[in-house]
């Protein structure tokens, strides 16, 4: 099963690049790996590539899929790209795909807004092989004298500590330690989750530094499900003060796991009609009117999306608008 992941990137000061001088965006992990966009002026014309920056050193690893670059209009209109395909691996030197002539620089000068270009990769990958996270704590059998309960996910066993877990979820509190006949058994399943997913969960409950772009996601569907109050903070924090992901995307996320725990006490008006910290970071980091459209994406959210942003992000983003014009 393919999976899929959208790079967003700014270009600021499109008028000052020069010829062959290669500009490149932030890093950003997905699934494991490190990637970023890399544009540059050639010869009158955009070129634009997605870099792979796995090392060489993993031993033998492929990654093959596809990418569509979009240009985003001032509009909202999209300019989509013909799907280019990739296969990047140990086997071959090229750790980088996309177009040496994207859009003609005469093209680009009349759809720039405020001299920035918004751009957006969307990368599709079909297959991946020989790239797994590294595990920081082993809850295999090396772990069950430690332990008091294993908990079976995706029939594999995670041999954990009851206290550690109780503490943390109401959910696991009362799973472990209520009247229920399952609370005695040193064995219980847990149904309808990912084995990944809990072991980066369960690294960060045990106080690992484990998030990354690529599974903070899945820790925060599961300590919404198991109501983990500490580890969203946790999650939360790497969002606003590590992660190098793109504003649309972290703002997706906070929407979606409701991120607004963290108040902000000083302020002495609930700007933007955002009374908690996260989604207020997100708008205040919108810093131009090429920000706001980037958010945004293009005239037509996905339906997968429709929900995306509600009515006070609107209008957050509505006031911003207004005022870089």
């Amino acid at each position: 099963m393919s999976v899929e992941f959208v790079l967003t990137h700014v270009i600021e000061n499109v008028s000052g690049l020069k010829e062959q001088e290669r500009v490149f965006s932030p890093t950003v992990d997905h699934f494991n790996v490190p990637w970023q966009m890399g544009y540059f002026k050639n010869n009158g014309l955009l070129a634009v590539h997605v870099y792979c920056l796995t090392h060489k050193e993993l031993g033998e690893w492929r990654i093959n899929g596809g990418i569509k670059f979009k240009i985003i209009k001032p509009t909202g209109e999209e300019m989509t790209s013909d799907g280019i395909e990739f296969n990047f691996g140990s086997h071959t030197h090229y750790t980088g795909s996309g177009y040496l002539q994207l859009i003609s620089w005469d093209h680009l000068e009349r759809i720039l807004w405020n001299d920035r270009l918004i751009i957006e990769a969307h990368v599709t990958i079909n297959e991946i092989t020989g790239i797994e996270a590294k595990k920081l704590r082993n809850f295999d059998e090396s772990n069950k004298n430690l332990s008091d309960v294993a908990l079976v996910v995706e029939e594999q066993k995670f041999f954990v500590s009851k206290l550690i877990l109780a503490s943390q979820s109401p959910y696991f509190n009362s799973l472990f330690f209520g009247n229920f006949k399952e609370s005695n058994l040193s064995e219980m399943t847990l149904n309808d989750i990912d084995a990944g997913d809990f072991q980066h969960f369960l690294e960060v409950l045990y106080h690992e530094p484990a998030l990354t772009n690529s599974n903070v996601q899945g820790v925060l569907a599961l300590t919404d499900m198991y109501d983990v109050k500490n580890a969203t903070r946790v999650c939360e924090e790497f969002l606003i003060r590590e992660s190098a992901d793109s504003l649309r995307n972290k703002l997706k996320i906070a929407i979606k796991f409701r991120l607004k725990k963290l108040k902000v006490p000083i302020l002495k008006i609930d700007l933007y009609s955002f009374s908690f910290f996260f989604q207020k970071h997100c708008i205040d980091s919108v810093k131009s009117g090429a920000d706001v459209r980037a958010v945004l994406g293009g005239s037509c959210i996905e339906e997968e999306e429709e929900d995306f942003l509600d009515k006070s992000t609107y209008k957050a983003l509505l006031e911003k608008s207004i005022f870089f014009k």
